[in-house]
């Protein structure tokens, strides 16, 4: 029987972005946009009285004032509350931004911005995959692999659980790297062992050496104890090293290192310089794959020792370590539709552009370069002073929870099924057919999911808990954990789970990883501030009236800290505040300039437009753009929101599962990739689900997942 409290939200979805062409009316149309110089007869312009309140606590934070925290933490921020005259600021320019992103999200325009290098998404290949990878040393002139059938295990690193001398040369110098040798070895079933080792030829007269070259890695994975000989083959299968191998291997190469920062790898406190060194079997703490920081083993130069999987007999791809990243089939630029990217001309916009503006793509050359848009938001006003609409945390404030990275790696979140780009990927896909299958298409735009299952509970955003207890320990009303909190210090010793909850020290954590607050905008704080608009036609206009008249129940996600619930925000029209005319009526107020504008029905304006572009959002593929839109907007109140986990060993089911003090979110995501055979084992190979259908995730169980795979930097 399944376990309902296993169940819970990704933090994050996507809107479906189809192609536009098969889009209704002028959302699918391109087009050059209308001029400033004069205003057309059948086009709106005026101001929208617009009333914004806070519904969950709004992070509104002055990163220019951030201060080291008095505990002193190193490389750790504390932040303040943003004001201006003794109020929360709330820059027009966050509204705006937030208004723009959400337009263009339910008109199905262009991208704004979308930043693609033209490199493949990176991934991960199983470690059941390393089963089929063969040796290979490129040719001393460096024009082919030579494939070899073996290798055998070089004792190199001392374990602790045997004090064997490890094999070295004669005067105890250890191997290095690409040396040629002749070894010694013991079998045991199918496994080799180096016994004895010589750099260069074998003594006089010897028979049973065997001929090879030195492979390490690294200290990169737990428990390791042995790198690697490859032994040449008698007769190695030599296939041509072609430009696309060589290509491919360098995108691989530079996918490695977008995956992980120059600080990260450099900056290990107790290895400086040194991140080949291990430093213990933690995560973070294990030494670095040489190729990612030696420069020339990143490099497929003549005697370079790699390793090759072979399809059909033929080299499908080079890789320096058996549990490999490796890149996908396309590019995400390749993957998102051509008339979803940035406009490269001013006569190639699309609606959001020629209503909020536009900018040509860096590098375009291309002339006029912009063009202003149609929609300003006025100064944004806070009906009240801070004293009433900020909540103050003492001392080095609150420490806000680790906000995961985005993992394009993770192509079950990111990517769509071939034959429709608004359907997740199917279940049980395997990797390789997830990254190499072409036609995959990017899901669409990242949205955040509306908290509905803790807006307006009270205790759920009292940031201290009850007691001294660690707040995010505490299950609140049975809806979830304070997921916006970063748990305490997880405390030493073997015990992990006690009573339901981590054990956890009385210290906060606080370091790189995460920043803290001093204080943040109150639910029910209100602001004020008008949308100027100008020449917008009816569509135009409909489009942004829907999104200031959402359903009662649906919410934008506004400033930041949006994954962990932050800044769900409600809009309203002001129809007495708000004055729209008609070309025709400025036109005909400017002939005479005696009498006043017409006196209209700013209400039967507002409702005229926004009729005509729900007209459109019945039709094609809108219906799948508005119902995920307004899903997210509108959160699940019976669902938890919160990052992929496992349950621990320790807690039964039937029980929340708390925020994990260790930092592990990655073990959900490698128990998802659990194998069973060639196969993807039943019931993992979870993707993002689809938000108007089931759209939960489900939790593993810690001990499935003691089988799975180390997510060890490769071997």
């Amino acid at each position: 029987m399944s376990d309902p409290k296993a169940k819970f939200l990704n933090p994050y979805t996507f809107v479906p972005a189809p192609p536009r062409a098969g889009l209704p009316g002028p959302l699918g149309e391109d087009s050059k946009p209308r001029g400033h110089d004069r205003l057309h007869e059948d086009c709106w312009t005026g101001s929208i009285a617009v009333t914004l309140t806070v519904r969950t606590p709004l992070l509104l934070l002055d990163t220019a004032r951030d201060v080291a925290p008095e505990s002193g933490a190193q490389e750790h921020r504390v932040y303040p509350v943003l004001t201006r005259r003794g109020k929360p600021y709330l820059p027009a320019t966050s509204v705006k931004g937030m208004l723009r992103s959400a337009y263009e999200a339910i008109t199905g325009s262009r991208f704004g911005v979308f930043h693609s290098n033209d490199l493949p998404l990176g991934w991960r290949r199983t470690a059941e995959d390393a089963l089929s990878m063969k040796p290979a040393r490129v040719s001393n002139d460096g024009t082919r692999l030579e494939i070899h059938e073996a290798v055998a295990r070089l004792p190199y690193y001392p374990s602790k659980d045997s004090s064997k001398d490890l094999p070295r040369y004669p005067g105890g110098a250890a191997p290095e790297p690409l040396d040629e040798v002749h070894v010694r070895i013991k079998k045991k079933g199918n496994v080799s062992t180096v016994t004895d080792i010589r750099k260069g030829p074998p003594p006089d007269g010897a028979k049973d050496w065997k001929h090879g070259y030195v492979c390490v890695t690294g200290n990169n994975a737990p428990g390791k104890t042995h790198e690697r000989v490859f032994l040449v083959s008698k007769d190695p299968q030599r296939p041509a090293i072609t430009t696309a191998m060589h290509e491919r291997w360098n995108a691989l190469m530079r996918s490695y290192g977008d995956a992980h920062d120059p600080g990260e790898i450099w900056g290990r406190d107790g290895a400086k310089d040194e991140p080949g060194k291990r430093l213990g079997d933690e995560p973070g703490k294990l030494g670095w794959s040489a190729h990612l920081w030696q420069q020339e083993r990143s490099e497929l130069h003549p005697g370079a020792l790699c390793y090759v999987r072979l399809k059909r007999g033929v080299v499908a791809g080079i890789y320096p370590v058996t549990v490999t990243r490796d890149i996908a089939a396309e590019t995400p630029g390749e993957m998102l539709p051509d008339d979803l990217h940035p406009a490269p001309d001013l006569a190639s916009l699309s609606i959001a552009d020629r209503v909020f503006g536009w900018v040509a793509p860096k590098g375009s050359s291309t002339r006029p370069a912009g063009y202003r848009g149609r929609v300003r938001i006025g100064p944004v006003e806070c009906t009240a002073d801070e004293r009433q609409t900020v909540t103050e945390f003492d001392g080095d404030g609150l420490p806000l929870a680790v906000l995961s990275a985005p993992k394009p790696a993770q192509g079950r979140f990111y990517l769509s099924e071939v034959s429709d780009p608004s359907r997740p990927v199917k279940a049980r896909a395997s990797k390789e057919e997830v990254y190499t299958a072409k036609g995959r298409k990017l899901r669409g735009r990242k949205v955040y999911w509306h908290h509905a299952a803790v807006t307006d509970d009270p205790d759920y955003w009292d940031a201290a808990g009850k007691g001294s207890a660690d707040p995010t320990q505490q299950p609140v009303n049975d809806k979830g954990h304070r997921e916006y909190r970063r748990p305490r210090k997880p405390a030493e010793g073997d015990g992990v789970i006690s009573g339901g909850r981590f054990v956890t020290r009385d210290e906060e954590q606080r370091d790189s990883q995460n920043r803290s607050v001093r204080g943040w905008v109150k639910p029910g704080t209100t602001f004020t501030f008008r949308v100027d608009v100008h020449d917008l036609d009816d569509v135009e206009l409909g489009a942004l009236i829907w999104l200031l008249r959402l359903p009662e129940d649906c919410f934008h996600r506004l400033g930041l800290g949006k994954p962990l619930g932050f800044g769900s925000v409600r809009l309203d029209i002001d129809p007495d505040g708000t004055t729209l005319h008609s070309g025709q009526d400025w036109s005909d107020y400017y002939h005479l300039l005696t009498d006043p504008l017409a006196d209209n029905d700013a209400s039967s304006i507002l409702d005229r437009c926004a009729q005509a572009f729900e007209e459109l959002l019945g039709q094609g593929e809108m219906p799948k753009i508005r119902d995920v839109f307004l899903a997210t907007a509108r959160g699940h109140a019976d669902l938890p929101v919160h990052y992929p986990r496992v349950r621990p060993l320790e807690l039964k089911a039937g029980r929340l599962i708390p925020p994990d003090p260790r930092g592990l979110a990655y073990e959900w995501f490698t128990a998802n990739e659990r194998m069973e055979g060639k196969e993807v084992a039943k019931g993992h190979g979870q993707s993002l689900p689809d938000p108007t259908g089931s759209p939960s995730l489900v939790a593993y169980k810690e001990a499935e997942k003691k089988n799975d795979s180390s997510n060890g930097r490769g071997r």
